[in-house]
C-alpha cells in the first residue's frame, strides 16, 4: 500500500493548494500526490483543465499523480449528468496521461433528492461507454456524509447493476464514520471492488488531524492487509485549523509510516 497525499491537505493554507502540495509534501516524505480541489471539482474546471501543464509541474517537483477527483456522479437532470459523465470521462483521460490509477467522487445530489441514485446508475453507465475498455484508470465511486452514495446498500446497488470491473470504490473513513458505518465490516464485504482508500480521522462528524479522533486506524488497516488490498492509501486533512495544515500532514505522515510498519 502507498501513502498518497491528496491537495486537499493544504486547502486554505496555502492559495494553490496544488502547488503546495507539489512544493511541501516531498519534504515530508510522500513521493506521490492526488489532485483534489478546484482544478478538477467541476464541470468548469474539467473544461479548462491544462493536463500538459499540470504533467510538467508534478515532474518538476519529482512527484507522480496518483490520482484525480471528479465533478459528482449523477446531476440533477438528464442534462446535467451528461455533463457530468463527459467531465469523469475526461478526467480518466487526463489519469491515463499523468500516470494515475483512478479517478474519485461522490455523487452529485443529496441522500433526500427523489431519483439520485438512477442518476449516479446513468452517469456511471455513459462514462463507462465513454472511457476505453482496455484503460488502466479505475473509475470509483466515494461515499459522502448525507449524500445519495453515503451506506453500503447505495454501493451494492451500483455494483449489483454495473458489474464492470473498470468500476470500484473509494472507500473514505472520514464520511463512513459520519454515517455510522462499520468501515471494517465494509471493507471485507466488497474487498475485490475497493480501488482507493481516503483517510480521515473524526470527532463525531468533523475532520480532525490523523491521530487526534476516534476513528479506529489500525483496525481499519489491518482489516485492508487482510483482505489484501494493495492500492493507494491517500490522506485527506479537512480540518476546520486551516493553519495547522503543514503541521498535521507532516504528522500524519509520520503516524500512517508507523501503522504501516514504514521506517521514516
Amino acid at each position: 500500500m502507498d501513502l498518497i497525499c491528496a491537495s486537499i491537505c493544504y486547502r486554505g493554507y496555502a492559495e494553490d493548494e496544488f502547488l503546495a502540495t507539489l512544493a511541501l509534501a516531498p519534504k515530508i516524505g510522500f513521493s506521490r500526490m492526488e489532485i483534489h480541489g478546484p482544478m478538477t471539482w467541476s464541470v468548469e474546471a474539467v473544461d479548462a483543465f491544462d493536463v500538459r501543464a499540470a504533467k510538467r509541474q508534478i515532474e518538476a517537483s519529482g512527484m507522480e499523480c496518483a490520482g484525480l477527483y471528479t465533478p459528482g456522479w449523477g446531476g440533477s437532470e438528464e442534462a446535467d449528468v451528461a455533463e457530468h459523465a463527459q467531465a469523469i470521462a475526461a478526467c480518466a483521460g487526463y489519469a491515463a496521461e499523468l500516470g494515475a490509477r483512478h479517478v474519485t467522487s461522490t455523487g452529485a445530489s443529496p441522500r433526500e433528492q427523489a431519483g439520485a441514485l438512477d442518476r449516479v446508475l446513468a452517469c456511471v453507465e455513459q462514462v463507462l461507454d465513454r472511457v476505453p475498455a482496455d484503460s488502466p484508470v479505475r473509475l470509483t465511486l466515494e461515499p459522502h456524509y448525507r449524500n445519495v452514495l453515503e451506506q453500503p446498500a447505495d454501493f451494492a446497488r451500483v455494483l449489483e447493476a454495473l458489474p464492470d470491473p473498470r468500476l470500484g470504490l473509494c472507500l473514505d473513513t472520514g464520511h463512513f464514520h459520519s454515517a455510522r458505518v462499520d468501515t471494517v465490516a465494509f471493507i471485507h464485504r466488497f474487498a475485490p471492488r475497493i480501488y482507493a482508500v481516503h483517510l480521515k480521522d473524526h470527532v463525531g462528524t468533523t475532520s480532525v488531524g490523523i491521530g487526534r479522533g476516534e476513528i479506529d486506524l489500525r483496525a481499519i488497516v489491518t482489516a485492508l492487509e487482510e483482505v489484501g488490498y494493495g492500492g493507494d492509501l491517500t490522506l485527506e486533512l479537512e480540518v476546520k485549523d486551516t493553519e495547522s495544515l503543514d503541521r498535521y500532514t507532516e504528522e500524519a505522515y509520520v503516524y500512517l509510516c508507523g501503522l504501516l510498519g514504514r521506517k521514516l
